[in-house]
């Protein structure tokens, strides 16, 4: 009934002035007309003539007007009236500032929900991330087939959600690998609102160049597969080299956590005598002097900084080194990203044995701990080697190398993905940690 009416005024309101205006004029032409007339016969107009043309020229305008003012009121009653009847829930309502205003339909929650999931390659490290943000563990159902080919399925709706995908590409490299790029592309087909790749070990990140003709990058082209199966992120814990990042495109930001802080908090629990950090070889300078850093930051008085210069023959052996530093007398913390056959770490702990250094701790992020690298380390001047849970071992690792100290960085992680998920910033996660 209302639409009627107000289709009636706006019907009814141009009649009104079409007909005011025609009667103006008739009335203009009429007294045109008569002046014609008067002027041919040589009448003179009277002041009752004059009077009345005059009125009728005010009676026309005023029509005109009244017009015009009940066409404008019509339309503005009309839409102020559709405007009240539009539902306030309405993704598109309007303000009265006539700025669009999103408001949240009734039971929609006001940002997406974390959900992570984890890979066969490190499920203890997921879980405990898990546990730090307060969340579960997404189901998904991972197997293999009778020929060895990949077999995935998520066991749950994730459409519209932010995903964290736990999977470090540690041995085996390839089948893990798979497992990841699989994950990320089920999940973008099940219109996942975000992907984020958790990659605490970054499989082939030391082939990042070319050493000789005719060789692949295989460090990029594994950012460029995460990239083509859809991923929008990616967490890396310690990339064995930093332009690990500019591998990925400017739409795949790369955040690379530094687990320093994992290890700065264990030996400032021990009582250290005239500390030395040592970088095992010339390229590790830059993560021993940042090691160095923090325990002077922490505190900790008169910590200096050696390197050790190796000469390889093949890869994992070492043919010499060379001492640039003085660390007799003190204890050596020997700082790597990674430990592979443990070759080069026990033979840099007896050579700055030979040198006079009291005792000999080795960090590092990644324990890859390949081959004989376990009965290495057990039988090598070492004190203590600390590794993190990037790679997952078992607990007869331990048993197998009693040297051997595992520490967890889900507490790192986790705080990573809460504050990417709230669009916090990293700045501030620990001392050393880039913007982002």
């Amino acid at each position: 009934m209302l639409a009627s009416r107000n289709g009636l005024r706006l019907a009814a309101a141009p009649f009104a002035a079409v007909s005011a205006a025609r009667a103006f004029a008739t009335s203009s032409a009429s007294a045109q007309t008569a002046g014609m007339v008067s002027s041919r016969f040589g009448w003179q107009r009277s002041r009752e003539d004059n009077r009345k043309r005059l009125a009728m020229v005010f009676a026309g305008s005023a029509a005109l007007f009244a017009g015009a003012l009940a066409v404008n009121e019509s339309f503005t009653r009309h839409f102020s009236e559709c405007e009240n009847s539009m539902p306030k829930e309405d993704p598109m309502y309007r303000s009265k500032e006539n700025k669009p205003v999103q408001k949240p339909h009734e039971g929609e929650p006001h940002h997406e929900e974390i959900t992570v999931f984890a890979g066969s390659a490190n499920r203890k490290l997921a879980e405990s991330i898990c546990e730090h943000l307060g969340t579960r563990l997404g189901r998904v159902a991972l197997g293999r087939f009778a020929d060895g080919e990949v077999s995935l399925r998520i066991q749950e709706s994730i459409r519209g959600k932010d995903v964290y995908l736990v999977q470090p590409t540690s041995p085996p490299v390839n089948e893990n690998l798979m497992e990841l790029l699989l994950m990320i592309s089920t999940c973008r087909r099940a219109s996942a609102k975000r992907i984020t790749a958790v990659v605490p070990y970054y499989g082939y990140a030391r082939q990042d160049r070319k050493m000789s003709s005719r060789v692949p990058i295989s460090a990029a082209d594994v950012a460029r597969l995460l990239e083509t199966m859809g991923v929008d992120r990616v967490v890396a814990v310690d990339l064995h080299c930093g332009q690990i990042q500019g591998f990925f495109g400017p739409r795949v930001p790369v955040d690379n956590l530094e687990a320093q802080v994992i290890g700065l908090e264990y030996f400032l629990t021990k009582p250290l005598v005239k500390p030395v950090i040592v970088s095992p070889d010339a390229g590790g300078v830059y993560r021993a002097r940042k090691f160095q850093e923090g325990l002077i930051n922490h505190g900790v008085e008169d910590v200096a900084i050696a390197m050790l210069i190796k000469q390889r023959d093949r890869p994992n052996q070492v043919a010499r080194m060379d001492l640039v530093g003085q660390v007799a007398g003190s204890d050596c913390i020997i700082v790597d990203d990674m430990i592979d056959t443990a070759g080069t770490l026990c033979e840099a702990a007896r050579e700055l044995k030979k040198h006079g250094a009291l005792r000999v701790f080795a960090f590092a992020t990644h324990g890859l701990l390949s081959g004989p690298a376990k009965a290495r380390i057990q039988a090598s001047p070492l004190e203590e080697v600390i590794v993190t849970d990037s790679i997952q071992h078992s607990p007869e690792d331990s048993k197998e190398c009693p040297k051997l100290t595992q520490l967890s960085i889900a507490v790192l992680i986790a705080d990573a993905i809460r504050r990417i998920h709230q669009k916090e910033s990293l700045h501030d996660l620990f001392g050393v940690a880039p913007d982002a």
